[in-house]
């Protein structure tokens, strides 16, 4: 597994960030808005060595921020492979890419100060946190926060 914590705080240290907007920025990596189906929040993708997220329109910014950083999880951290973040709040993918992409988020987050900083230390308080439940906690701050 991955050191998350780490790569986390050094990509932030080189680029001086913890905006995900900017961060894909200086990765060179194109971030889209499109009408996505309603399952579909976002979902990333390389085709020719060009790395493109796709975001859906319909979020809220705080969601689409929260997707941004699970798809650059992905980037990050599995490059070899496209990924898609879904909507509905009680399909959890059991898989180590899904559980390591949320992780990601969650410490990419935890340098936000627009954000419920007392869910997110929950998630990042752990040694190892449950999959699952980092995946209800980052669906609980895109429901909950700013409404």
């Amino acid at each position: 597994m991955f050191n998350i914590p780490i790569r986390v705080k050094n990509l932030i240290r080189k680029y001086d960030t913890s905006s995900p907007y900017e961060l894909a920025k200086y990765l060179n990596i194109t971030i889209y808005e499109y009408d996505l189906p309603p399952e579909l929040r976002g979902f990333c993708v390389r085709v020719l060595r060009r790395k493109m997220i796709f975001l859906s329109q319909s979020m809220t910014e705080i969601e689409k921020t929260i997707v941004l950083c699970h798809e650059l999880g992905h980037i990050r951290l599995h490059s070899e492979y496209g990924y898609h973040f879904s909507a509905n709040t009680i399909y959890f993918v059991k898989s180590r890419c899904e559980a390591e992409a949320n992780l990601y988020a969650a410490y990419l987050l935890s340098y936000r100060h627009d954000i419920d900083s007392g869910l997110i230390h929950r998630i990042i308080s752990e040694k190892h946190p449950d999959p699952k439940t980092v995946h209800t906690m980052l669906n609980d701050i895109m429901r909950c926060e700013f409404n």
